[in-house]
């Protein structure tokens, strides 16, 4: 794919041909009855082929506008074999974002898979692996860094790269429907990455790499295009990437009707951090707030 220049502007790379619009891809007949019964029992779902090229090139445009202001990125496992970058929350910033948001199926698929008219933004994410040799993601669940409890939420994670199954995240079906488990603290690294977020006051993640033949975890062999959808409380991890391998990653999480404010220990901070939040919603409250924009219906916002 090409790259943004110092202006702005979308440069092709050579050989690469501008995308013209055809018909968009019919999502609606990749929603099944047996895609939202699978997300519902197992907290995760590969849907394939979901997106047309025109939006992953828009995302990719998004890749280098935000690639442009690498000090403004979070360095997770810094000087380490697991090191990879990541940045948050660039709806507000990031014009191409935002209109992925608007124009794109992607808050129409989520809203069809938790089955809710009225989806809001929560957050989106650039996770970024380059260079190769890049070590596994810590087993974890997302759902103790935010405050936020309900079932009508989905994560949906988007590739711009291949990916071989080995590669790919994994998953542990139906680990969201049982206990929410304490963070990973990402400033400790050693051989056990599952030193306590909370500081303890929440029940300690299992130790899933020791022990896998314990789990049911499933994984896939990614193309461009297609989709992976989790929820939040989905115990996910791996997804190193081999020699010349890059993983670039957008992940954008959006949430439905039933989704509520839920208090966090507050020994750390929740992430995003959202001050204010906390002063405006009591546990409980329907997840209403000025940084959570509603995405659909079109206009609803």
């Amino acid at each position: 794919m090409g790259t943004i220049d110092p202006l702005g502007y979308y440069r092709l790379a050579p050989g690469e041909q501008q995308i013209t619009p055809d018909q968009e891809i019919d999502w609606q007949r990749l929603i099944t009855p047996e895609a939202r019964q699978t997300f519902a029992e197992d907290g995760v779902v590969l849907i394939k082929q979901a997106l047309h090229p025109e939006w992953l090139q828009l995302i990719d445009m998004a890749y280098q506008r935000v690639m442009l202001t690498p000090e403004t990125m979070a360095r997770f496992f810094q000087g380490t074999p697991e090191e990879f970058l990541e940045s948050v929350h660039n709806y507000p910033n990031v014009p191409e974002i935002r209109q992925l948001l608007a124009e794109s199926p992607i808050a129409d698929i989520i809203g069809s898979l938790i089955e809710s008219e009225n989806i809001w933004y929560f957050l989106d994410e650039f996770f970024i692996k380059e260079g190769g040799n890049c070590g596994p993601t810590p087993w974890h669940q997302d759902l103790p860094y935010w405050p936020i409890q309900g079932r009508q939420f989905a994560s949906m994670w988007i590739n711009l790269d291949p990916l071989p199954k080995q590669e790919c995240l994994e998953f542990v079906r139906g680990s969201h429907l049982n206990t929410v488990y304490d963070g990973f603290l990402p400033s400790i690294v050693n051989d056990d990455m599952r030193h306590p977020y909370f500081g303890g006051e929440m029940p300690q993640l299992p130790d899933i790499e020791s022990e896998r033949a314990k789990w049911d975890i499933v994984s896939w062999t990614i193309e461009p295009g297609d989709v992976v959808l989790l929820h939040p409380g989905a115990l996910h991890g791996g997804g190193p990437t081999g020699d010349n391998s890059r993983r670039r990653t957008l992940t954008v999480r959006c949430y439905g009707d039933d989704v509520v404010y839920a208090h966090r220990p507050r020994s750390m901070p929740t992430a995003p951090q959202r001050p204010g939040l906390g002063l405006s919603l009591n546990a409980g409250d329907p997840l209403r707030h000025s940084t959570c924009p509603q995405l659909r219906p079109k206009g609803a916002g």
